[in-house]
């Protein structure tokens, strides 16, 4: 799960209100990316068949050593 809490609190700590600012500006260009490589230029036209959790997809486990 995706969590914003701890990256706004450092970018306040940091940098105060422009450091928050900057990071929420970021976290939105980057859902909007997300968004449009994935055909979606509204949020209503999220549907859960776009969403992926740890419980929807298998494990990655490491190649094995040769």
């Amino acid at each position: 799960m995706f969590k914003i809490g701890r990256p706004v609190v450092f970018s306040l700590a940091a940098e105060g209100e422009a450091g928050v600012r900057n990071v929420l500006q970021m976290l939105r260009e980057e859902f909007e990316l997300t968004m449009a490589l994935s055909g979606c230029t509204s949020l209503k036209e999220i549907t859960r068949d776009h969403i992926v959790t740890e419980w929807d997809a298998p494990r990655a486990r490491p190649a094995p050593r040769l």
